[in-house]
């Protein structure tokens, strides 16, 4: 992973909190990790080292405060911040004989939950670029290939429309074995792939793209509804998944930070 890209572990069971958190933190740059319970989150540390965890207190399969504990152990440097939604969280804590960098009750203010984070030195990308007044730095390499890969015809067409519009060279496949036919002669950088498909799904032609060609980069498109599957997916090879409805700004932001993070240089290939 990137260092000039930090990246954030959110874990919460709320299914809404967390994929505002991710929404949130990957339009200000951040490379997003998520887990749902303390366990994932453990795991989550220990492979990918993230500079900063957003933490609830209440959660199953090990909650918030054991896996503060555990992670603490293994990584002493990284920011915590929890969040619950009672107002003891602190003292809780501190009985517990841990500390961390804040703490929030439920709903979030993000814009203080990410002023936390900078006062405790985990600056958001783009804020590092705007005072620097460079925003060159983050804008995408012009023309990287996409492949749009969603049985919904008007979906895929939308989608693949706003890309072109935005400058990316796009081709389309109604299903896994039509992407697997398009991959090989198109070499895309990213394949934007829908998880649930008729005939073959994304996680099967997921596994035969990342088996013929590793470097690519797949990023699964879901349903509330198939979020496990996406998660599942990620263990698969799968660099990051969206969930529907998403904006197009949020897009964006997904696509800028894994064409960086994968280091995706059109002009070179």
């Amino acid at each position: 992973m990137d260092d000039s890209l930090p990246s954030i572990l959110c874990v919460d069971d709320d299914i809404d909190i967390l994929e505002l958190l991710k929404e949130y933190f990957t339009e200000q740059g951040f490379v997003v990790l998520t887990a749902t319970n303390g366990v994932e989150a453990f795991l989550q540390v220990k492979r990918w080292q993230p500079k900063a965890v957003i933490l609830d207190l209440f959660m199953p399969r090990l909650g918030g405060i054991g896996a503060l504990g555990r992670i603490k152990a293994l990584n002493p440097d990284v920011v915590v911040i929890l969040v619950s939604g009672m107002g003891n969280a602190l003292e809780l804590v501190t009985e517990a004989g841990l500390s961390v960098a804040g703490a929030f009750t439920k709903p979030l203010n993000l814009v203080q939950l990410s002023d936390t984070l900078a006062r405790s030195g985990v600056v958001a990308p783009a804020a590092l670029v705007a005072a620097a007044g460079d925003a060159a730095q983050i804008k995408r390499p012009v023309r990287a290939r996409v492949l749009v890969v969603d049985d919904e015809l008007e979906f895929r067409k939308v989608l693949a429309e706003y890309l072109e519009d935005r400058g990316f060279d796009v081709i389309e496949a109604q299903d896994g074995e039509e992407a697997l036919l398009r991959v090989p002669d198109f070499h895309p950088h990213i394949v934007l792939m829908d998880v649930m498909m008729a005939g073959m799904g994304g996680v099967e032609a997921l596994k035969r793209i990342k088996a013929a060609a590793p470097e690519t980069c797949v990023i699964m498109v879901t349903a509330v509804e198939d979020i496990d599957s996406a998660r599942g997916a990620l263990a698969l090879g799968a660099s990051d998944y969206v969930t529907k409805p998403f904006s197009f700004q949020y897009l964006d932001s997904v696509l800028e930070v894994h064409m960086l993070m994968d280091h995706i240089d059109p002009k070179s290939s």
